[in-house]
């Protein structure tokens, strides 16, 4: 296997380490540092998976609509991979300042790590809910409601180590 190949598999391992325990998989990556370079990959690589995501739902409002699906596309491609990152990157400064107030102990590189990061585990089953509303649209409401819930399950389990440790 070549290096790539082992960091994607490296990378699938963690993200079933999170579903496991999140704050072990937490403070397992807080003891091998945490780097903005690779949250910054993980903001964009979130973006990207959720694009993938949506593509389903836009050729279908594109066909519906008869709009150009392209320029649908592309507008959303826009959404996903640069502005939802700025977006959640306002998002993680704001919980520091709140958690901050009540005595967390974590800095602002660690708050968009815990956000990013619950992106990445909620990914799968963000793709997961997509594949589904396709074929049964009347799953779509029930598959969002539990991806939203393992979304901020991972982020508050995130935030909970970075900022209070063991507590």
């Amino acid at each position: 296997m070549d290096g790539a190949t082992q960091r994607l598999m490296a990378l699938v391992n963690d993200i079933g380490a999170a579903y496991k325990n999140p704050r072990r998989e937490m403070r397992r990556q807080i003891a091998d540092g945490i780097r903005e370079e690779q949250t910054l990959f993980f903001a964009l690589l979130f973006g990207g998976l959720s694009f993938l995501s949506l593509l389903p739902e836009i050729a279908k409002e594109a066909f519906i609509t008869d709009g150009s699906l392209s320029a649908m596309a592309a507008a959303q491609f826009i959404a996903s991979v640069f502005m939802m990152p700025l977006l959640m990157y306002g998002i993680a400064a704001i919980s520091r300042i709140v958690l901050a107030r009540f005595n967390g102990q974590g800095d602002h590189v660690g708050a968009r790590r815990a956000l990013f990061w619950a992106g990445i585990v909620a990914a799968p089953a963000m793709l997961l809910s997509a594949a589904i509303a396709i074929y049964v649209p009347s799953l779509q409401l029930i598959t969002g409601v539990v991806t939203m819930l393992i979304f901020f399950w991972q982020w508050f389990a995130n935030l909970k180590e970075l900022e209070f440790g063991d507590v």
